[in-house]
């Protein structure tokens, strides 16, 4: 297995994009897991491919990647490589099958397994290779609280070279031992997880800030010396200069001539250059300084504030709930008031998206507005999506700009590309209809591909939502974060239980 995968000097820029994606970058892995992490559209995937050997150069070189495996966040496999893999007696294949409770026999069960089995048993394929690097993209994404650990444990066995792109802060606090934090034009490396790395990113862009105020600073004491010495020189040139005196006026014309012989008279002249060249380092210092300042952020968005005029807004009554083809126990009533914040938890398959789904279509069917956010969107419907926001007036689609960066996306990526990442679908979808006015918001899986820093700006900004919440999520630190109440699916049977406090 290598020992070391390094990148040096790289640089690459789409063909779409103003400015290059990464320039001049240096970076350094070795044994052990290393998260990569930015903002949806920072690089992080196409860093992943450059390593991998799936995306050329235009400058630059990357060490150590003769035996690299990439792991998608699709969950396709082809017949002959899944049957290929179940006939083989490897002892290999078979430890990290046990690790990962795979336990698929045939290729014809494949379609019938949840989508955290799919990832589990592709994860099992791509650990048994022995790949010196392996790289892991959104590894829990989706996922249930039972199969994030079982994988978050698992590759913690994996004695190579991990590179991990996650949102999932509790996987990267618990498996990363350094990570890559990419920025709009500042890439960094931190030894420690994500949280020990992040405070150290937090105090350095304080420093930053610093020095480019003081840099600031100088600049503008340059800049009053420099008018200062420039009057002082023009004076000097006007004092030292023969015309309009007196063709007999020999004792000023001496005085003159004088001056020039000792130097005085370019003394003016000298200390005004010399400030021009410190105020010109001054000037670039200060622009150095200001293209590693961290963006400003002012994260969150807001949604019309006005309430609903009714306190209760829904009732779960009866001993059971029937969702078509699943049938729900009801162990007490539940109930939806104006302002509460439920979520609605349980494994991958318990029926979460369709119970969702189910209060959906039932509020508007009994008159009351609502918002949904569903789990994914198509291509077909991010493309539908931009081009509903290309067609918005002015006025408007800079009011969706602001959303979006409010949400911690680049507004200009929405400039120059049509390509948008799922993450930055979702965050479109949601400034879009920032001017609805609805009652009660439901979300389903709403931090699935978004960054760390999109989902810290979400939370901000359901925290100051002011109406009726339900979310199913099993981002747990999300959860806690933004409802005060949990609905739990298991064994079929919906019940409400303490929504537990770190």
């Amino acid at each position: 297995m290598s020992s070391f995968l390094s990148v040096h000097n790289l640089t690459f820029q789409f063909e779409s994009q103003s400015e290059p994606l990464f320039q001049n970058l240096n970076l350094h892995f070795t044994k052990g897991w290393t998260g990569l992490v930015g903002k949806n559209g920072s690089g992080k995937s196409t860093l992943a491919k450059i390593i991998c050997g799936e995306i050329e150069t235009e400058k630059g070189i990357v060490l150590g990647n003769e035996s690299v495996t990439l792991l998608s966040q699709g969950t396709e496999i082809p017949a002959d490589t899944l049957q290929e893999f179940l006939s083989d007696t490897n002892h290999e294949f078979g430890y990290w099958k046990n690790r990962l409770q795979v336990t698929i026999e045939s290729i014809e069960t494949y379609p019938s397994l949840s989508f955290g089995e799919k990832r589990r048993l592709l994860l099992a394929m791509v650990l048994s290779k022995q790949t010196g690097v392996l790289v892991l993209d959104e590894p829990t994404n989706h996922l249930d609280s039972y199969s994030a650990n079982l994988i978050r444990d698992t590759i913690l066995f994996y004695n190579g070279i991990g590179i991990l792109i996650s949102h999932d802060r509790d996987l990267l606090d618990g498996v990363v031992n350094s990570c890559v934090f990419l920025e709009k034009n500042f890439v960094s490396q931190r030894n420690g997880n994500y949280s020990m790395g992040k405070i150290e990113m937090d105090r350095e862009k304080g420093e930053r800030i610093h020095d480019w105020e003081i840099a600031k600073q100088e600049r503008k004491k340059l800049d009053a010396e420099l008018k200062r010495r420039r009057e002082l020189a023009k004076l000097s040139h006007i004092h030292r200069s023969k015309k309009g005196l007196d063709l007999h006026d020999h004792d000023a014309r001496h005085k003159i001539n004088l001056a020039r012989v000792s130097g005085k008279d370019g003394q003016a002249g000298r200390l005004k250059n010399q400030i021009e060249t410190r105020t010109e380092h001054s000037q670039k210092r200060e622009k150095e300084i200001g293209k590693t300042l961290p963006e400003k952020e002012t994260i969150g968005i807001e949604w019309l504030p006005d309430p609903s005029k009714r306190n209760h807004l829904y009732l779960l009554d009866g001993d059971t709930l029937d969702l078509g083809f699943l049938q729900l126990r009801l162990e007490k009533n539940l109930d939806i008031q104006s302002h509460d914040r439920v979520s609605i938890t349980g494994k991958n398959g318990a029926g979460k998206s369709t119970l969702l789904k189910y209060l959906a279509n039932h509020m508007q069917k009994k008159g009351i507005s609502t918002f949904y956010l569903p789990q994914e969107f198509s291509n077909e419907e991010v493309s539908q999506l931009y081009n509903e926001f290309q067609n918005l007036s002015d006025i408007k689609r800079a009011k969706v700009l602001s959303a979006l960066h409010r949400l911690g996306s680049d507004p200009i990526r929405f400039a120059e590309s049509e390509s948008l990442s799922p993450g930055e679908g979702k965050k479109l979808y949601l400034s879009l209809h920032l001017d609805e006015s609805f009652e009660v918001m439901l979300l389903d899986e709403p931090t699935n591909h978004l960054d760390l820093k999109s989902v810290e700006a979400l939370e901000v900004s359901l925290g100051r939502f002011p109406k009726a919440l339900l979310v199913v999520s099993h981002d747990r630190r999300f959860v806690e974060t933004v409802t005060t109440r949990e609905w739990v699916l298991e064994n079929f049977r919906l019940h409400e239980k303490h929504l537990d406090r770190i």
